[in-house]
């Protein structure tokens, strides 16, 4: 007997259902895929955008931090060294704008100029890694790393007191009010008025001028340096409040910088004894300025000159004659000078330099500058020839420099070529080398204007004609 389909068991349709096991494993194994696609994207997405963080973070705070920017030797200046630098710089100019209000006090017309600058430096300051390197910081820190390898080289040093002393010797007059009350009693320090107040609306008010006092001893230094910084940040927080600006400087940013300031000039000090001692120093007698008096007995232009030099050189024969013979010489020369400026001053033509000008604008022939400068204080010249007649003088005064500015010029210079030869003897280096920079269009220069001298003050300084500058491009 054939055998009989069994009802209960349907045919295998499972390809056709889009629910069998078969395509729902299919598609959650697809899923599954797109999934791990979009996950490792993503990851690849956040992992790239990470690499860039994390690249701009170490370019900003690690890598462009540590680039060079000029080197001494086998001292690097890096950017992050410089940054440093140029703050010292911005806290003392604040300091220094301080002072300059002090020393300036009773002139609107110059103090204008030095207050209110705090908040436009402070704002300088936040700004400063974006800012290019200045030029004129990189060279100061050149030179002293210069200086500073000379005062090693020569066992040079100077000690944390003495640059405290330096500080308070120069600043106290200036941010102490009371500097001698402050030195016999330390304790009224904390009682003491500075030279600013807190007060927003005032800006930092100049103290009377300062009395001479000794130098503070090591002790009295400390205590007064502290109580300067004090003042000095206080004179510039008033002045960022009066524009609602909050400091990006410290008081320690202060100390910092003034101590390194004043270290750097004892060190420069002590180089400028060492080139140049005192002893064994040869100063100089000879005037820099001399002041005269004169009775001119004038030659008109034109004609034939020598023969009106030849005649009126008897007439002042006479007038020496009678000068040496004890005539006023105000006198003679308000009655007998053909020189209307210096007449109607007994003769008084002023102070004059070596190159003939004098204070009061006037130029005077080189003749006469020559003869004055040779002339002994109240000798009567012998008749001077210029251009203008003949020139009886008498020099009145003779200026000689101090012997201490000649020995503290003398040093400077000598200092200034000291560092010249180093810059030529070490490794000095700016990074990137910086390249002499050509004039695009070039400078057609008139010849110099020859000054016309006149016989008494005021003489007109001469007036150069204008440079012509080229208009066409090379």
């Amino acid at each position: 007997m054939a055998e009989r389909s069994k009802p209960n068991q349907p045919a295998d349709r499972s390809t056709g259902n889009p629910n069998s096991p078969r395509r729902v494993a299919a598609r959650k194994l697809r899923e599954e895929r797109r999934q791990r696609t979009v996950l490792m994207v993503t990851g690849a997405t956040i992992g790239l955008a990470l690499l860039v963080v994390l690249g701009g973070l170490l370019y900003d705070q690690a890598w462009l931090p540590s680039r060079p920017v000029a080197r001494v030797d086998t001292l690097n200046l890096s950017r992050a060294d410089y940054w440093s630098e140029r703050k010292l710089a911005y806290t003392q100019q604040i300091v220094q704008n301080f002072q300059l209000l002090f020393l300036l006090a009773g002139n609107p017309q110059f103090t204008q100029q030095f207050q209110g600058q705090s908040p436009g430096i402070n704002r300088e300051i936040a700004g400063l890694r974006q800012a290019e390197p200045d030029d004129a910081v990189i060279q100061r820190w050149q030179d002293r790393q210069l200086r500073e390898l000379g005062a090693t080289a020569q066992s040079i040093t100077v000690t944390q007191d003495e640059i405290a002393q330096a500080l308070v010797n120069e600043l106290g007059p200036v941010f102490l009010p009371d500097l001698e009350a402050i030195a016999d009693d330390p304790a009224t320090a904390e009682t003491a008025t500075p030279a600013a107040t807190a007060d927003p609306a005032l800006t930092p008010t100049p103290i009377p001028s300062p009395t001479t006092r000794p130098t503070s001893t090591a002790a009295e230094a400390a205590t007064q340096l502290d109580q300067i910084i004090d003042a000095i940040f206080r004179s510039y927080e008033v002045e960022l409040a009066a524009v609602g600006d909050e400091p990006n400087l410290t008081k320690d940013d202060f100390r910092s910088a003034l101590l390194a300031q004043y270290r750097e000039q004892l060190i420069g000090d002590r180089l400028q004894e060492w080139l140049v001692p005192e002893e064994g120093f040869s100063f100089s007698d000879e005037p820099t300025r001399v002041q005269a008096r004169q009775v001119l007995v004038a030659v008109e232009p034109g004609g034939d000159q020598e023969a009106a030099f030849a005649s009126t050189r008897a007439t002042a024969d006479a007038l020496v004659a009678e000068l040496r013979g004890g005539a006023d010489f105000a006198t003679v020369a308000a009655a007998q000078s053909n020189d209307l400026g210096s007449r109607e001053q007994g003769g008084d033509i002023g102070y004059f330099d070596r190159n003939g000008q004098a204070d009061n604008g006037a130029t005077y022939p080189p003749e006469l500058v020559a003869a004055a400068f040779a002339l002994a204080e109240g000798v009567i010249s012998d008749p001077i020839r210029t251009s203008f007649g003949w020139h009886v003088i008498e020099v009145t005064a003779r200026e000689v420099t101090a012997r201490e500015v000649q020995l503290r010029e003398a040093r400077t210079e000598a200092l200034d070529t000291w560092l010249e030869e180093q810059r030529a003897r070490t490794t000095v280096a700016r990074f990137p080398e910086q390249t002499p920079t050509s004039t695009a269009l070039p400078t057609i220069e008139a010849p110099t204007a020859v000054p016309t001298f006149l016989p008494g003050p005021p003489t007109p300084l001469p007036t150069p004609e204008p440079t012509v500058s080229a208009t066409t491009t090379p």
